[in-house]
């Protein structure tokens, strides 16, 4: 049985305000949206707008299309799409029939996408055009379909007259008795069922499907919404993928509780963020940390006006405290908020307060949002770690999945006994309840006994000169278990020196963690949610360090 965490509808007290926990589900929430605020706009995608009435009807329409070919509660629906307006249609349109969206990754090939419907049990695909050079219609030509039927395989990015109604030419003899059906059908969902599932960024292994709910999904993109202060005078530029947990929360959900509008960008590069943050008068801007890395390092935003960008959330991996600084300078935001969650937590575990310091925020991952439990484990003495000591994040709470699909075990072996979901990280609380992440256990470098964070090492490198992006992994040894290697990428143009370097490093941290290896990339690889691809480049450590010492494309140091 998965196991899942429910708390019953309750309030407490905050900054004077009552706050309520909504016992509501996605369809309630934009119901009650379209009432509020029914002409406003809701959604627009280059030259096509929704108000939220028109959203909340065509999803409707939508929902009933869906209901003729056999979709009802429970049905698993493969959403495979680059974002555009019908991803969002009929993600709604799905959760108003309490259908599950499993809502898969755009850079899937042949391969992965099979395990994936396989894997997921998928009895229909809505997919898009494709992704980069990939189309999506060839891609699907070249695997088996008899999961799902050819025939339950629907594209989804045609147009109809101008408007991004989809495929259903049957959206005009749509008729009253089957908008009640479709009523009846909204009756059924419950808070507590299953909203979609959403998968884990593996590398190697297969990815995890992770189910969520409507109670955890609408409650925690309510908490990122009111902390955030979002209104419906705001703007957001949507440029993370709706196939992470972050788009669907921090986005697409938080939109429909405060009545922003969102902007969504056909290809997520950098130069059409730029151009569409000014164009568009966009004021919110969400992102993982090698976004806004690469924003700031690209000299062409000095050809936009960018000055309409008032705050957004930063999260997805664990950023420098120097680097955020930067971006914030860059960018003039003084409500860039750090935050810190998984895909396991709906995402939001902690993030900032609107009126923190930027040196607070630089320095930490924010507060733990409301009405969930936070606490740091210490798995040596097998307690509570107290106060400034360095142990495992763990969690529990309404935001908390309810378990790994189809994976009894991993769903079990993620949580405690009693009940604590382990995330992995290691991080500490300071004295004012503030997160501070140090790394995940898995990234633990293990050498000649001693227990190193590659954090803290590359925290020390980020401030030698010249240091674009790097990445401190443990290398396997015969006699000392590990080595340390650090990966560096140079600013471009730049040489560094990989001695000099070493010997910067050796007058600020302990000579144990000094890296006996220094290699330079033109690019470290990165996973489709912008974190660091360890499995990968460790491979590729380990290949070059296996073969040669002055490969091409690569500057190694000799040992210690």
């Amino acid at each position: 049985m998965y196991l899942g965490f429910w708390v019953s509808l309750f309030s407490i007290m905050k900054k004077g305000e009552l706050r309520i926990m909504l016992n509501k589900t996605i369809c309630e929430c934009l119901k009650e949206r379209m009432k509020h605020s029914p002409n406003e706009l809701a959604l627009e995608y280059e030259n096509i707008m929704f108000s939220w009435k028109e959203l909340d009807s065509i999803s409707d329409n939508a929902a009933i299309v869906f209901m003729r070919m056999g979709i009802t509660k429970g049905s698993h629906v493969g959403l495979w799409s680059c974002n555009s307006p019908n991803l969002v249609i009929d993600f709604l349109a799905l959760v108003k029939l309490g259908a599950i969206p499993i809502i898969m990754n755009t850079c899937y090939k042949e391969i992965e996408l099979s395990r994936i419907l396989e894997y997921a049990d998928v009895e229909f695909l809505c997919y898009g055009e494709g992704h980069k050079d990939m189309k999506y219609v060839d891609l699907l030509e070249k695997i088996p379909l008899w999961h799902p039927k050819k025939e339950h395989c629907i594209a989804i990015d045609k147009s109809k007259e101008g408007k991004w109604y989809g495929f259903r030419e049957e959206y005009d003899d749509i008729t009253p008795s089957e908008l009640e059906k479709l009523n009846i059908q909204m009756k059924r969902v419950q808070p507590e069922d299953t909203a979609a599932i959403l998968f884990t960024s593996g590398t190697s292994k297969m990815p995890k499907g992770v189910m969520l709910s409507h109670y955890s999904l609408v409650n925690n993109s309510n908490a990122i919404t009111s902390n955030m202060h979002w209104t419906n005078k705001d703007k957001m530029c949507v440029a993370v993928p709706m196939y992470h947990c972050f788009g669907i929360t921090a986005s697409l959900l938080a939109a429909v509780h405060c009545g922003c509008a969102l902007h969504m960008l056909k290809q997520c590069k950098t130069a059409e963020i730029f151009h569409k943050i000014e164009e568009y008068h966009c004021t919110i801007l969400n992102g993982v940390p090698t976004m806004f890395l690469a924003m700031m390092y690209n000299e062409k935003r000095k050809q936009f006006n960018l000055h309409s960008l008032q705050s957004g959330i930063i999260a997805g991996s664990k950023i420098s405290p120097s680097e955020y600084l930067k971006i914030c300078e860059t960018f003039q935001m003084a409500h860039l908020q750090t935050s810190y969650g998984q895909t396991e937590t709906s995402p939001c575990i902690t993030i900032s307060d609107f009126e923190d310091s930027i040196e607070i925020k630089a320095d930490t991952s924010g507060k733990k949002i409301d009405n969930i439990q936070l606490r740091i484990f210490d798995n040596n003495a097998k307690q509570e770690a107290e106060c400034g000591v360095i142990g495992e994040i763990q969690t529990k709470g309404y935001h908390v999945m309810q378990g790994y699909y189809k994976k009894q075990e991993e769903t079990k072996d993620t949580f405690t006994k009693d009940g604590w979901l382990k995330t992995g990280d290691l991080g500490y609380l300071d004295n004012k309840g503030y997160l501070h992440i140090t790394g995940r256990i898995a990234e633990m470098i293990i050498r000649g006994g001693e227990n190193i964070s590659p954090a803290e090492i590359e925290e020390c490198i980020k401030n030698y000169p010249d240091i674009k992006a790097v990445k401190v992994i443990g290398i396997k040894a015969d006699v000392l278990q590990e080595e340390i290697a650090a990966c560096i990428v140079p600013m471009d143009g730049k040489v560094i020196n990989g001695e000099r370097l070493k010997e910067y490093i050796k007058e600020k941290i302990a000579y144990y963690k000094v890296p006996k290896y220094i290699l330079m990339f033109d690019n470290l690889p990165y996973t489709s949610n912008g974190k660091i691809a360890l499995n990968e480049l460790k491979q590729i450590v380990t290949d070059q360090l296996s073969t040669s010492c002055e490969a091409k494309g690569f500057e190694t140091t000799k040992e210690r």
